[in-house]
């Protein structure tokens, strides 16, 4: 999966090919428009004024894409929040070159007006004690997985062979390292259950946890809580292929060409989280989460039009994005009083 996705010249997203949107292979919550940009733009506001207008604020986003969401964050904050547009500079985590060209293009119009920088990894960006406010869309998903499948009273790790010209599934039974993983998580022991596991998540979430403070962090994406994602709903695993926004039977056929993907632990990332010294503000969905931020907007003197309307809704029904979608949110070192407006709602038991 490491190999298929981000290879630097046959990886499915380090080509720099267009693979999101309705010419690429899949639509992602920024692809509708522009109003995801803008609704977090509200959220960075809101941080930036609970932190006392600080005359220098960070915006770091990893995984851009082509930079579409950073572009929407950026507009939005010099249209409707000059406090915020005047100090914001724009961190993007993107060690791929190709990529990195198109995050120039697409930001080219917003480079007057904000500092923009490119780090090659978290490991490489330093806030220095400058208030952040992290964001990621469609990133946790897209970090490689081991699989474990249950079989004839036996956990097995399962791997990948080469046979002729292609590739097929090998199992093994796991190594002890790898049982301390399945003791961890306790998946239940039916016959062919299969789960995921993302060796990235802890030490991603370990790096954030260190490096933004004072500061915000948000990840969206599709996923569960562990609860959710161990039922027997999703017995067989979430790993899956996709291309030409169809999804493909086999995830190891033509590697590089699709996507792979699968759910979030969310429940996972809020634990490392604590571990890491971020307060967890809680998990929502994006029909609560974000119709909450719009709620001065949907409520406002000045109706909002129906293209923002359209764009919304494909955010917030349950049929697009709504309840499919989480966000995690998550802070360090901010104000005792300072609660998200993007959970508050979730917070007061709504």
């Amino acid at each position: 999966m490491e190999t298929a996705l981000y290879h630097p010249e046959h990886g499915f997203y380090a080509s720099g090919k267009t693979r999101t949107g309705q010419e690429g292979d899949f639509l992602t919550p920024v692809s509708p428009g522009p109003v995801l940009g803008q609704l977090l733009a509200r959220q960075a506001d809101e941080l930036h004024e609970a932190l006392g207008r600080p005359k220098s604020f960070n915006l770091i986003e990893q995984g851009a894409d082509a930079g579409w969401l950073a572009r929407d964050i950026l507009a939005a904050a010099r249209r409707d929040h000059p406090a915020l547009g005047k100090s914001a500079s724009l961190h993007l985590i993107e060690p791929r070159p190709r990529l990195r060209e198109r995050q120039k293009a697409t930001l080219r119009e917003m480079a007057p007006d904000f500092p923009i920088q490119w780090h090659d990894s978290l490991e490489s960006f330093q806030a220095s004690g400058v208030p952040c406010f992290f964001y990621s869309c469609e990133l946790v998903d897209s970090f490689p997985v081991r699989i474990f499948t249950y079989r004839h009273g036996v956990w097995h790790e399962k791997f990948v062979d080469k046979k002729g010209s292609g590739f097929v599934w090998l199992e093994k039974q796991p190594e002890p390292p790898a049982r301390e993983i399945i003791q961890r998580f306790s998946p239940p022991e039916v016959e062919g259950f299969t789960f995921e596991f993302r060796p990235e998540s802890g030490p991603w979430m370990q790096r954030l946890g260190s490096q933004i403070s004072p500061g915000l962090v948000l990840t969206l994406d599709y996923g569960f809580s562990s609860k959710e994602l161990y039922s027997p709903a999703h017995a067989a695993g979430t790993l899956v292929a996709l291309r030409h926004h169809q999804k493909i039977r086999d995830p190891l056929a033509d590697p590089g060409e699709q996507d792979l993907t699968a759910h979030v632990n969310f429940t996972e990332l809020e634990e490392i989280g604590i571990q890491a010294g971020l307060e967890n503000y809680g998990l929502t969905d994006f029909a609560r989460g974000l119709t909450h931020l719009a709620s001065p907007i949907l409520t406002g003197a000045q109706n909002p039009t129906e293209s923002w309307i359209r764009n919304f809704r494909h955010l917030t029904h349950p049929s697009f994005f709504g309840k499919t979608h989480q966000i995690l949110v998550q802070g360090k070192s901010l104000p005792k009083s300072f609660t998200p407006s993007i959970v508050t709602k979730l917070k007061a038991g709504a």
